[in-house]
């Protein structure tokens, strides 16, 4: 009896092993092509966010010389501008997502306060650079072509088999990006 659980047990490792393996040639292959996919699809939408950006910087410039340096929401610019810097220079496309994402949110407060603000409103150079913000949206195939890329990868990643492949070489999450109205 003993003798043939030993046998049933070596059987069903070595069937789990070959399962293992399988899945690893079979999958992870397929991971790498959809991480890849939404790495190119970044590369062009974060050109387009680059000269986006650059409009924030400028309002930075703009609430400095008003003297509004204090301001939460230009303390909140600069951190944030600061981290976009570090996320491009990093190269990691998922940093760079999470940076725009946090800028996009910030560059809304942005316009809220200077457009809320009597003072701020009156000062036709900030409300030009606001202005210029809100017009240097990226294309919206841009946008559609990395969020579709995300979620392919996303499904991929967590589905049933490839989740345990995932796991195991370490394809994190990738975030969407969106561009609030």
């Amino acid at each position: 009896m003993w003798r043939r659980l030993r046998w049933i047990l070596l059987a069903i490792v070595v069937a789990l092993a070959a399962a293992v393996i399988t899945a690893v040639i079979v999958e992870k292959p397929a991971l790498d092509d959809d991480e890849q996919a939404v790495d190119v699809a970044w590369k062009p939408l974060r050109d387009s966010l680059d000269a986006r950006y650059a409009t924030l910087d400028a309002a930075v410039t703009q609430l400095n010389a008003l003297g509004e340096s204090d301001r939460s929401v230009t303390k909140a610019l600069v951190a944030d501008l600061a981290a976009w810097r570090k996320a491009v220079d990093s190269g990691s496309a998922t940093d760079q997502a999470d940076a725009a994402n946090e800028l996009e949110g910030t560059g809304l407060r942005l316009r809220a306060n200077v457009l809320g603000s009597p003072r701020l409103n009156q000062d036709g150079t900030l409300t030009g650079t606001i202005a210029a913000f809100d017009t240097a949206t990226p294309p919206v195939e841009q946008v559609k072509a990395y969020n579709n890329a995300v979620r392919t990868y996303e499904d991929d990643r967590t589905d049933t088999l490839r989740r345990v492949v995932a796991l195991m070489f370490g394809f994190g999450a990738r975030p969407l990006f969106s561009v609030p109205a």
